[in-house]
Order: C-alpha cells, then structure tokens, then sequence
C-alpha cells in the first residue's frame, strides 16, 4: 500500500507516544519529533511505501532516543493479560461444534490484533481488555472467509506472520487447530524490537515452537514484511506455501500486491486507508482470503 496524507500525522502521533514511553526528558522527545518530521519531510510522499516510512520513521526516533525497545513493558502486559485469558478462551473453543472452533480461533486472534498502542484513533485499554474480548466475540467477524481458509490449510504448508504482542498468545488457539487438521506450518516473528510486535524471545517465552513446525523471523525490524530484508528461507517458505496466513494491518499493508497467493488476511481494520484498501468499514473485524476463486 502507499502512504496516504493522514498517514503523516498518524506516525507522528506514534513517535511521540514512544518518545514519552522513553523517557521524560521534554528535550529529549522534542528531539525524536523534530527526528520524525525531518524525515517525513525528506521521504513523504504519494508514491512512498507506506510500511517503509513507518519503519524509517520509528528507526529515526528509536536511534534518536537510544531505545531499542520503547514498547517492552506495554509488550509484557499484553502478554500477560493474554495468558491469564488464554484457559477460558481455549475452553470456549473445544466446547464449540467442530465446525465453529477454526472460526472462533480465528475470531479471538483478530480481537486480540486490538493490543496496538499508539495508532491515531485506536485506542486499547489493557485493563478493559476481557470486557472488549467478550463484546467482540459476540459480535463475531464482519468478513468470514474461515470456512475456505480452513479448507485450504488441511494437511498443507503454510507460512503463518504474527503481529503484535498479547495478540501472538491468541495465534496459538488457530495454530492447535490448523495442526490438528494436518497443517505443516511455518510461524513467522519479526527479526527485532519494533513498536509493539512479537519477537522470537515470545515465542520461547510462550514455548510456542513446540506448537509448530519452525519458527522463522522476517530478519529485521521493520514494519510488516520487508522484502528487501526478509532471509531467503522466509521467503522461500511463503513461495512454497498453499496458503500465507497473514495477521495484522502492518503485514496487509505490506504484502497486498506484491503477488504473493493465496493469501489469508486476518486483523482488525483500525485505520481509514486500510479499511477503505480492503473495501471494509473502520473497526469490523476481518478474516479475508485473497488469490482462490470462492
């Protein structure tokens, strides 16, 4: 996707809400801002990626600070509260028919894709959220492609990219049940500290990579998946899978037109562009597969 005009003012929203994670030095976050909208100025553009100038944009503001992981306590009670969450919601789903339990997973991944702090018009409370987790499971996904994903990923490789903190613990629900259908996946982390995304220290925090086949990273910390900087044998796993099974707006942003197919979209549309890109309204909660005629 590329950037469009409210993008600018989003991530600067962003870099002062890490700034003031950072520190409380006035000059200091006068500084990370003065860092961003330098380099708005020099790299905003209409043609500009919009997951490249948010990448450039937090790596400015990240070095400006000399923090490498603004995030990291927002980040741990994310996953804290997750994994308080996780035996209730693991019981709601085995007790679900069959037929229900991919969806629910589903359903309670895109819900925990809500744990994404700094966004212009998103707000998540963490103390708030079981309350959202239980509005939103009864209202359910606003686009439902679960059925055919599902179909699609029994018995097959497929490659899965995580998103956010907290979020990764709800993964692991759709994970159970695409390896209980035969699944041969492999889960993809970012490759360094950035904004609010998992990391492979999560993933053995969790014990997660007993869960799975492999775990591969994206080999840097940039924003969604950056092709430039992506290993080959992450890239060669999303080439040979039968369906990529994508989690977030960063990865959406990122991957949406660059040929990769089929693809399974799954996130919460928390911002105008990406909500309009995908043809949804703002906030509906989307599991969208791309690239297999239906």
């Amino acid at each position: 996707m590329k950037s469009e005009p409210m993008c600018a003012p989003c991530l600067l929203n962003r870099v002062l809400f890490e700034a003031e994670l950072s520190t409380k030095d006035k000059a200091l976050i006068f500084k990370a801002m003065q860092g961003g909208v330098e380099y708005l100025d020099k790299n905003f553009c209409e043609s500009s990626s919009g997951t490249d100038i948010s990448t450039g944009i937090h790596r400015v503001a990240y070095g400006i600070l000399q923090d490498s992981d603004p995030y990291r306590e927002l980040k741990a009670q994310s996953n804290a509260i997750a994994a308080k969450m996780m035996p209730a919601v693991r019981k709601q789903i085995s007790d679900a028919p069959p037929k229900d339990r991919f969806r629910l997973a589903v359903l309670a991944s895109i819900i925990g894709n809500n744990f994404d702090f700094g966004l212009q018009d998103h707000e998540v409370s963490i103390a708030g959220f079981e309350k959202l987790f239980e509005s939103e499971i009864e209202r359910g996904l606003d686009v439902d492609d679960t059925s055919v994903i599902f179909d699609l990923a029994k018995g097959a490789d497929i490659t899965y990219l995580t998103d956010n903190c907290g979020e990764i613990y709800f993964d692991e629900l759709v994970l159970e049940q695409l390896k209980a259908a035969g699944a041969r996946v492999t889960l993809v982390v970012r490759g360094g500290y950035i904004v609010t995304d998992a990391t492979m220290e999560d993933v053995h925090c969790m014990g997660l990579e007993k869960k799975v086949d492999r775990v591969l990273t994206t080999g840097s910390n940039a924003i969604g998946i950056c092709l430039r900087e992506l290993p080959a044998e992450t890239m060669e796993a999303m080439r040979s899978s039968k369906v990529i099974i994508s989690k977030g707006m960063a990865n959406y942003e990122s991957l949406s037109g660059e040929g990769f197919s089929p693809i399974a979209y799954l996130l919460r549309a928390k911002c105008e562009p990406v909500a309009r890109s995908l043809g949804v309204k703002k906030g509906w909660n989307v599991a969208r597969l791309v690239g297999v005629l239906q």
